[in-house]
């Protein structure tokens, strides 16, 4: 692996990338324009006159102008145009990505302490009398004394049961570095050493302002996803992945405000991919270098590479809880919530890659790796669930090893 090829390429790549957020904001401002001229114009012009109250009519009349857009791209578009619509339109929009984006900034302006707070974070003390967090802290002070720096302030996140870590911070004065319950606990020395190594090159080159100011840009156009989710259904999280409201044990549940929540998921729906795509175009080449450096600062290609195959291995992998892993998801070591369906989309590159590039002998194959249990406020479905898995697993490594001993 050439270090010092993936350090210039990362530079150049990151420099070019900012202006995206611009043309992010036309192309949403274009996308929400069209969308909600659509929708109005379906509003006032139905295909039965004095129909426009029937859901069912409005519906066959917005496909009707869908099916209009793709056969007569030109009329379609001068029967929606609307001048002082447009104007309107654009200014909400602009006014709500300003606004959104004014917000989070302002909230971040304390620095790495703001987002690790954000996080649930709970800070470490220099006085500690836990084994595991002075390890922690034994790491953390080692590479600053190493880098040159000032000791950040540590936080562990103590119910985030996955293993990550992130680096936060506008100056080298105000950083933060946190790291997950996970990763406190299932990691070797050697192993923390080299995600606090690639944290501490994020410090180091300045990913860790960069990716604050990237988080309050993003916040303008996200901010509709988990307001809508809010008055949808309550919460900020998305559904986990399997979760049904066809399960026998699940009773749907939307809020009175729910109708208000679908129009604000839909303009989150229009601005969420270019949000992910930004922050993947950004962060997967910095990752890409902070991986390098942090084998260049401890020596150990094993360390980091451990750290990696583990998080592989893990049920949770590098996921986390937090209603905000989403938001945040470009400021750690490792994806904090599910692969989106498109993988370019992917904050971070795929864990196989970034183990090969550091092992070039990797098979592919993880060792599974027994979770942490859940803290006490993890409901009996949780834990149940968990307790299935980890028998699965044992009963399917068995039948394997039965297998190879037949042949």
């Amino acid at each position: 692996m050439d270090f010092f090829d993936r350090e210039e390429h990362a530079r150049k790549q990151a420099s070019r990338l900012i202006w995206l957020f611009g043309l992010a904001v036309l192309v949403v401002v274009a996308l929400t324009n069209l969308a909600l001229a659509m929708v109005i114009h379906a509003f006032n012009h139905p295909l039965f006159p004095g129909a426009w109250w029937n859901p069912f009519i409005f519906l066959i009349t917005l496909l009707d102008l869908c099916g209009e857009a793709v056969v007569f791209p030109m009329e379609f578009l001068k029967s929606i145009w609307n001048p002082s619509l447009f104007c309107w339109i654009t200014l909400g929009s602009l006014t709500s990505v300003a606004l959104g984006s004014l917000y989070k900034i302002r909230l971040l302006s304390a620095g790495g302490s703001a987002v690790a707070e954000l996080l649930d974070g709970r800070g470490v003390k220099t006085s500690t009398a836990d084994p595991d967090e002075q390890r922690l802290r034994n790491v953390v002070e080692e590479m600053a004394i190493a880098s040159g720096i000032p000791v950040p302030e540590v936080y562990v996140l103590d119910n985030e049961r996955g293993i990550n870590a992130f680096s936060a911070g506008y100056t080298r004065d105000d950083v933060a570095i946190g790291v997950t319950c996970g990763c406190l606990k299932l990691l070797t020395r050697d192993e923390l050493q080299g995600v606090i190594a690639h944290e501490f090159s994020h410090v180091l080159n300045g990913d860790t302002r960069l990716n604050l100011r990237l988080m309050g840009l993003m916040h303008g156009l996200f901010w509709p996803t988990p307001v809508g989710r809010i008055l949808v259904r309550g919460s900020t999280q998305a559904r986990e992945i399997g979760e049904s409201i066809f399960d026998e044990n699940t009773t749907p549940f939307f809020l009175p405000t729910a109708p208000i929540g679908i129009l604000f998921l839909i303009v989150g729906g229009i601005s969420s991919p270019f949000v992910r795509l930004i922050k993947s175009l950004i962060c997967r080449e910095r990752e890409w270098f902070a991986d390098a450096a942090a084998v260049q600062f401890t020596r150990n290609p094993a360390g980091i590479g451990g750290a990696l195959k583990k998080i592989g291995g893990l049920l949770k992998q590098g996921r986390l809880d937090t209603p905000h892993a989403e938001t945040a998801s470009h400021l750690y070591f490792t994806n904090s919530a599910y692969d989106p369906l498109f993988n370019f989309q992917s904050t971070h590159p795929p864990l196989a890659k970034r183990i090969l590039a550091i092992d070039p002998a990797f098979d592919g194959q993880f060792q599974h790796i027994n979770s942490l249990p859940r803290q006490t406020g993890g409901t009996s479905q949780e834990k149940q669930y968990d307790r299935l898995y980890e028998e699965n697993v044992r009963r399917a490594r068995e039948d394997a090893k039965a297998r190879e001993e037949l042949e």
